[in-house]
């Protein structure tokens, strides 16, 4: 067995694996309703991947030569890879997400490719056949034109495109809070990244089509094993928000009153200051029970007590670096001036709320002072 031979052997190992572990975690999305609609979505994107990985399969097993009419049948779908995760994202925590107008042009790019395909599954049996040889004996000469590459590489544009106004979406929605779905969106930025690098490096390089399957394949299967561990973290997170309070006695009105003395005591009485604040003492200070305040944060601003908590300590911080107080203290002494206990603490959320360190937004602010 040739070194190409053994490494579609071993291949075929790890997408089988793969597909079957994609599709376990898509029964745990079906059974998983305290996601709600979002898991839908998500179960559509690993859906269709698993679909992807599954044409990969079938050439490097050489079965699309005994079923040839299968050529090309899941193509269209690699177009919805986008639009089912932008969908995922905006669904995401939403108790009620309806489809509009707008979201349906979504489905354009499949349409398109769907009856393009639809055209080409029309042909006869024999010409498919000739298409697989072509495929198998075909060695690229390095000759690419735009258009020849913008064909091979659009899905995965479109893909990349709908990933990264994901992340905006991500961060407008949740105030950047949401790691899991910040994880997930990177994992799939790297995957059409290096999918296009990959893409475009075998097509100018002439490589044959046998080893770019090969390793694009290998690829998508590791990503699918990272998008999976990311799901399942993403099931324990939604659970733990659903079902946490389901029996809880607390009705709207006292939610909002507990809301609103929690708001009094931290932004005006500017508890955050105190270090060390724990759950504990700002429910002795409002006179509500801890369980209530985690409810109410969790419920009303989609955020734990700490963040909460630092949210306004990482603001009073700004305001002293606008009013230049670092230069009369260190960035510590102002990181304990606003709560923190450590430095360390102070540039973990500082980095967190800003995308910026303590130190670097100072000397912005300097520059605009």
């Amino acid at each position: 067995m040739d070194s190409l031979g053994a490494s579609a052997f071993v291949l075929t190992f790890l997408l089988g694996g793969t597909i079957l572990i994609g599709l376990f975690v898509i029964v745990v999305l079906f059974r998983a309703r305290s996601l709600g609609i979002s898991r839908w979505f998500l179960a559509a994107l690993l859906f269709f991947l698993i679909l992807h990985l599954d044409t990969f399969l079938l050439f490097t097993t050489e079965i699309i030569k005994q079923y040839p009419n299968l050529l090309g049948l899941s193509y269209p779908t690699l177009f919805l890879l986008g639009p089912s995760y932008f969908l995922f994202v905006k669904s995401f925590n939403t108790k009620r997400f309806t489809f509009n107008r707008v979201d349906m042009l979504h489905t354009l790019p499949f349409i398109i490719a769907f009856i393009e395909q639809f055209i080409y599954l029309m042909q006869p049996t024999a010409a498919k056949v000739n298409t697989i040889n072509y495929y198998y004996k075909n060695i690229p000469d390095g000759n690419v034109t735009f258009i020849e590459w913008l064909s091979a590489n659009l899905f995965i544009i479109l893909f990349f495109i709908y990933v990264v106004v994901s992340l905006k979406l991500i961060k407008l929605k949740f105030n950047g809070n949401k790691s899991v779905l910040n994880r997930i969106s990177w994992t799939l930025i790297v995957l059409c990244v290096f999918y296009m690098i990959f893409q475009t490096g075998f097509l100018i390089t002439g490589v044959s089509a046998i080893t770019t399957e090969i390793v694009l394949a290998s690829l998508m299967a590791i990503t699918i094993l990272l998008l999976s561990y990311s799901v399942v973290d993403i099931k324990d997170v939604f659970s733990k928000n659903k079902t946490k309070y389901e029996t809880s006695p607390l009705n709207k009105s006292e939610q909002i009153l507990i809301n609103e003395k929690l708001t009094h005591a931290v932004a005006v009485e500017k508890m955050y200051l105190k270090t060390n604040l724990k759950i504990k003492d700002l429910s002795v200070a409002i006179d509500v029970p801890s369980h209530h305040i985690s409810q109410v944060l969790s419920e009303h601003m989609n955020i734990s007590f700490y963040d909460f908590i630092n949210s306004y300590r990482i603001e009073e911080a700004k305001q002293l670096f606008k009013k230049g107080t670092a230069s009369k203290l260190s960035i510590q002494a102002i990181g304990e001036e606003c709560g923190f206990g450590n430095k360390t603490s102070f540039y973990r959320a500082f980095k967190k709320f800003t995308n910026e360190t303590p130190n670097s937004y100072f000397s912005k602010i300097t520059k605009e002072l």
